[in-house]
């Protein structure tokens, strides 16, 4: 089961970048670096990728600019101390994967919806422990009834 993040607005940052570029345009050049190093971050951002790979024994979280990955995670169920289902945002459900070892790993909009019920069926069985917010378990009481 892939899932890849859904793109953010960074045509805002773009918007801010290039505003910036056209009003620092005969000023020093101190302005005119942070205005460029602004807007080629804007457009580096737009070709960052994330993947989230869930298979029957591990996952797979891989970080991508253009084709090159730039971090890559394979983690098995031993490696997970648990799993944290929250609430993010008005009605976005995410998960956090708590780690023995290493940073913790959020999962927030991926792409298609139900990453959560995929992740939530992997832990029950691969035995992860799992922990649901009060917020959480309200949206999933509100998806009940749709």
């Amino acid at each position: 089961y892939k899932l890849v993040t859904a793109k953010s607005p960074i045509f805002l940052v773009l918007a801010y970048g290039m505003f910036f570029f056209f009003l620092s345009i005969g000023e020093s050049g101190v302005s005119i670096f942070w205005s460029i190093f602004l807007l080629l971050f804007g457009v580096i951002s737009f070709f960052i990728k994330t993947e989230f790979i869930i298979n029957q024994d591990n996952l797979n979280y891989q970080t991508m600019i253009f084709r090159f990955t730039v971090f890559q995670r394979n983690l098995s169920p031993t490696d997970i101390n648990k799993v944290v289902f929250k609430r993010y945002g008005w009605a976005t459900k995410g998960a956090t994967l708590k780690l023995h070892k290493g940073f913790n790993i959020r999962i927030v909009q991926f792409t298609p919806n139900d990453v959560t019920t995929q992740l939530e069926k992997f832990a029950i069985n691969n035995t992860i422990s799992i922990t649901k917010s009060k917020d959480y378990l309200l949206l999933e009481r509100r998806e009940k009834y749709r």
